[in-house]
């Protein structure tokens, strides 16, 4: 039996089912009604969407916690991350390869940071172009109050999870990040 095409509307209808499945009943799209609609000839992984829900509610999560310190959860990863290298000598360039999502917000994000005082940005010597970050006291004081909220927020995200099937999600999200383009 050959099926006929879905128009652009009969493909954002299934999409939103589609998510909106994902979004309230936590199913993939697999366990969708048959009935329902026929999935469009294109690339669209429930599978996906699902993990890009995921990853927004944690992160709202994460941003809800961390409001009363003025940071949102990616700059908080940033400061991780520049506590983690800073020794290294890290510039910008380095810390954004060691973000989940790493952009052009850097720049802006260490901005802010240093505004804050969170961070510190010195040139190097040698290039200067080339700019560090490191942290400051304050920042270290953020990460020591912020951390164990952080961790009870992140304890809630994968409640019900076992310690094994945590360390086995982490592998297959280290796996999919590696067969990404640019990952």
């Amino acid at each position: 039996m050959t099926r006929r095409p879905l128009s652009v509307a009969e493909r954002r209808e299934f999409l939103h089912a589609m998510l909106e499945n994902i979004r309230w009943n936590g199913k993939l799209g697999s366990e969708m009604s048959a009935d329902t609609m026929t999935a469009p000839q294109v690339c669209l992984s429930s599978a996906v969407f699902a993990l890009r829900a995921a990853a927004a509610h944690v992160e709202r999560s994460l941003t809800r916690v961390l409001d009363p310190f003025g940071i949102t959860a990616a700059q908080f990863e940033l400061l991780l991350v520049v506590e983690r290298l800073a020794a290294s000598g890290a510039g910008c360039s380095e810390l954004g390869r060691h973000l989940a999502a790493p952009g052009p917000d850097v720049t802006r994000m260490l901005d802010r940071l240093d505004t804050a005082g969170l961070v510190s940005r010195s040139r190097y010597e040698n290039d200067r172009r080339v700019v560090h970050a490191t942290m400051t006291d304050k920042g270290r004081d953020l990460i020591a109050q912020a951390g164990p909220i952080v961790a009870d927020a992140e304890s809630s995200a994968f409640e019900g999870l076992s310690e094994t099937d945590r360390q086995q999600l982490l592998a297959l999200l280290i796996g999919i990040r590696r067969n990404c383009p640019n990952g």
